[in-house]
């Protein structure tokens, strides 16, 4: 069986919907990276770089696997001051996350990349401005079992009922949603 033309080498849904949304035909398989293992590696390097880095890690380990396709990477990273907010996959995390995020501006970090024939072609990174409303223990409660964000950088789904949680935005939506999207179509365009 021949390579998919287009792979996607990530799990997350709301980059599947946004692909889809955007008329894209590709594959999803996802990469079996330890993240951990390369956030520990990049520390000294700015939160911009940190997240390409990552992105260049899953689409390598795909590109690998399949070196005729051409590989989509891509990371997010949410940042107060200099903590890196991973998703809290529980509830008692949750709260703790947006409990610290409330009243606060903070950062998205989108990194995105394209590999084909386990080589690097293009690579982007870009970030988003946020502050959040300063939330009541009860909202937060609330919001996260309206929501379920629990997967989510950052804990709050922005695309979803998570918007409602900001005093303003500043930068591009699907950056916070988790993929720098005209960029990459624009790459996209161009390489595919």
């Amino acid at each position: 069986m021949p390579d998919p033309d287009l792979i996607l080498a990530s799990g997350s849904t709301i980059r599947k919907q946004m692909l889809i949304d955007a008329g894209i035909s590709f594959d999803v398989i996802t990469s079996e990276v330890d993240e951990d293992i390369i956030k520990s590696t990049f520390i000294e390097e700015s939160f911009l770089e940190r997240v390409i880095e990552l992105a260049k890690a899953k689409a390598k380990h795909v590109s690998k696997l399949y070196p005729g396709s051409l590989v989509i990477g891509a990371d997010q990273m949410c940042v107060l001051e200099e903590e890196n907010f991973d998703k809290p996959l529980e509830f008692t995390k949750a709260v703790e996350n947006l409990t610290k995020l409330s009243g606060k501006i903070h950062m998205q970090f989108s990194g995105v990349c394209l590999y084909k024939n386990n080589k690097l072609i293009w690579d982007h990174s870009e970030f988003a401005e946020l502050k959040m409303k300063s939330l009541s223990q009860e909202e937060i409660k609330t919001y996260i079992k309206l929501d379920d964000p629990l997967q989510c950088c950052g804990c709050y789904k922005f695309e979803s009922n998570g918007s409602d949680l900001f005093e303003y935005v500043k930068g591009s939506e699907n950056v916070i949603k988790g993929l720098a999207l005209e960029a990459l179509l624009e790459a996209l365009d161009k390489y595919n």
